[in-house]
């Protein structure tokens, strides 16, 4: 690719990318699915000069639709876009245009076109300035906290105070993160005493089966013998406004006890390399090498060619480490990522009354 693509068309070709690779998870085509990145790698647009800072602002200014706390779909192909509308009022593509892209051009520091700049969206404002407070942290964390003598680096007096400097330092960025961390939550309300979708039993579908109960459910809602809606959608559903995400719902709904978390801040580093990983992508570190280097800090690795990240659809398919770094580094988003293989947004604590 020797044409020079604008930030909004890289993040264009990133989000073309994402759902490209959605539609084959839905088809459960995995060839087709590494088919797509090859493709993408192979186009060029990697070697664009901006694409790591496009990449990187696509991430961080994601906002995901989710009911109940539960992930749908990437934007493009989200079965949630009518409910939205008449619920909450604008369409995805207008809440995007209205709240995610002024934060992805505040990234990017471009403010072209016109409609990207965040003073008109009291979310995208406030989350600008929370990621700029995000990536000042950011830039401290792997900063050596040794007294540095005249010749020489002397060795630690005190292991576990060395080791909390940087365990606070990493606290301190999730608590940060937290701040701009939020989706557009929608969940159900009962109608004649039942509710229209049950979530519990949404949430324990496989990506294909959840999209196809949504789309089926919402479009029961239309009765086609009398051209109108059966209900109003108000009646049955709710927009619970920016649902913030914790890291340790996060991690406990990729199956990691939420007190892994809590042990870890008092300096207790589980023995569980998918902890960091992903504690990695809550934080949304935007690289293959960036996190390997937050994992190295830890004591382990994503960049061996040989070990196994994950087995997918139902142990048909392996994702070795490698195949993620090149996920990573294409720009697949990270909920995107987990949820090939099965694993939850959030669980949130329930707490016993």
């Amino acid at each position: 690719m020797k044409d020079k693509l604008s930030y909004r068309q890289l993040y264009g070709e990133i989000e073309t990318l994402n759902t490209s690779v959605f539609d084959s998870l839905m088809n459960e085509d995995f060839e087709g699915l590494q088919h797509t990145i090859d493709e993408f790698a192979d186009s060029g647009i990697m070697e664009q000069e901006e694409f790591a800072a496009a990449r990187e602002a696509y991430r961080y200014s994601s906002m995901p639709f989710t009911f109940d706390g539960i992930w749908i779909s990437v934007d493009s192909c989200n079965p949630l876009d009518r409910l939205v509308m008449d619920v909450a009022g604008p369409s995805i593509q207008e809440i995007q245009k209205r709240d995610v892209m002024p934060v992805y051009a505040c990234m990017v520091k471009h403010t072209e076109p016109q409609e990207m700049k965040h003073n008109d969206s009291r979310i995208a404002s406030s989350r600008c300035n929370a990621l700029q407070h995000y990536k000042e942290l950011y830039k401290d964390l792997y900063k050596d906290p040794s007294p540095k003598g005249t010749w020489s680096i002397p060795l630690v007096a005190d292991a576990e105070k060395h080791k909390m400097v940087y365990i606070n330092r990493v606290t301190e960025l999730a608590a940060a993160r937290s701040k701009f961390y939020a989706t557009y939550d929608f969940t159900s309300l009962p109608l004649n005493g039942m509710k229209i979708i049950d979530s519990e039993k949404l949430r324990n579908m496989d990506t294909s089966e959840k999209i196809k109960y949504l789309t089926a459910t919402f479009d029961n809602i239309y009765d086609p013998a009398k051209n109108r809606n059966r209900f109003n959608h108000t009646d049955c559903f709710s927009f619970n406004s920016y649902g913030k995400i914790l890291v340790s719902n996060y991690l406990q709904g990729k199956g990691i006890d939420r007190k892994n978390w809590k042990r870890y801040t008092k300096g207790c580093l589980p023995n569980n390399p998918m902890f960091y990983l992903q504690l990695a992508f809550y934080l949304t570190i935007p690289s293959s090498d960036e996190i390997e280097k937050f994992m190295n800090l830890h004591g382990y690795s994503i960049k061996s060619p040989m070990t196994l990240f994950r087995d997918v659809s139902a142990g048909k398919y392996h994702i070795l480490h490698k195949d993620l770094c090149r996920w990573i580094d294409a720009g697949i988003d990270y909920n995107l990522i987990n949820e090939m293989c099965g694993l939850k947004l959030e669980l949130k604590e329930i707490r016993k009354k």
